[in-house]
């Protein structure tokens, strides 16, 4: 959501669950290849950019499990190479696009037993990045200011976007970190002025009614992320069931 609003940017992917950020209404992404490709493919276009005296930036993205499968020696290329590019791990804390098996970061191995996660922050800084920032995603706030940083940047940065799958069962590691998932929001049909700023966001619950030109939200498909509630420009959408 935060990467559809940036302007002069390219932004390249691989196969996962963000490749549908490519469609709308987010029409976030430029390109996708294959697992690991995303950072590989902006490295490049950023030297081809710079030789034709374009300042585009250019934003990669790639999930946890990707990164870990072939992401990482794609980023040790942006190290060594000297390129200026933006990275973005989003870290759903499961290989979700797949059918939510254990990678190297949840802390289980395949056959569910207890394992040692695997730091991504501590893994990109071995690699060499020396701009890194670990945010929650769903604060809107912190994820445009972490956008800013890494724009403002003349070197290569990384930007971990941590928080868990909407359909991941939470293990205890994740209760501790994040909490338990709690309440659903809601429109407020009085206050809405069907703007649409909430449909906008892509989020899967929310209907916009055009006979009445209100929003609406699905209770059965609401995960209570807040996204919604950050973006409405009249305070139209509360959490409820808390």
């Amino acid at each position: 959501y935060e990467l559809s609003k940036r302007k002069n940017v390219m932004i390249t992917g691989d196969i996962g669950c963000y490749t549908l950020g490519g469609t709308e209404p987010l029409n976030a992404m430029d390109t996708v290849v294959c697992m690991g490709a995303s950072i590989s493919m902006a490295h490049g276009a950023k030297k081809v950019f710079d030789k034709n005296n374009d300042n585009k930036r250019l934003v990669a993205t790639i999930g946890d499990s990707t990164f870990f499968h072939s992401g990482m020696t794609s980023l040790l290329d942006v190290v060594y190479n000297k390129s200026n590019t933006i990275t973005c791990i989003l870290d759903n804390r499961i290989t979700a696009m797949t059918g939510h098996q254990e990678n190297p970061g949840t802390g289980f191995t395949l056959q569910g037993d207890e394992a040692k996660i695997t730091d991504i922050e501590t893994i990109v800084k071995a690699l060499g990045i020396e701009h890194v920032r670990t945010i929650n995603p769903l604060n809107r706030a912190d994820m445009k200011e972490a956008m800013d940083w890494a724009f403002e940047l003349n070197e290569p940065s990384v930007i971990i976007s941590r928080y868990p799958c909407a359909l991941k069962k939470y293990s205890e590691q994740d209760l501790v970190e994040f909490g338990p998932i709690q309440g659903v929001c809601e429109v407020d049909q009085e206050i809405c002025i069907g703007c649409k700023a909430c449909a906008r966001t892509g989020c899967p619950a929310i209907h916009f009614q055009h006979e009445i030109k209100k929003s609406y939200i699905n209770e059965a498909q609401c995960v209570g992320c807040e996204l919604c509630l950050q973006v409405c420009p009249v305070k139209a959408i509360s959490k409820v069931g808390v």
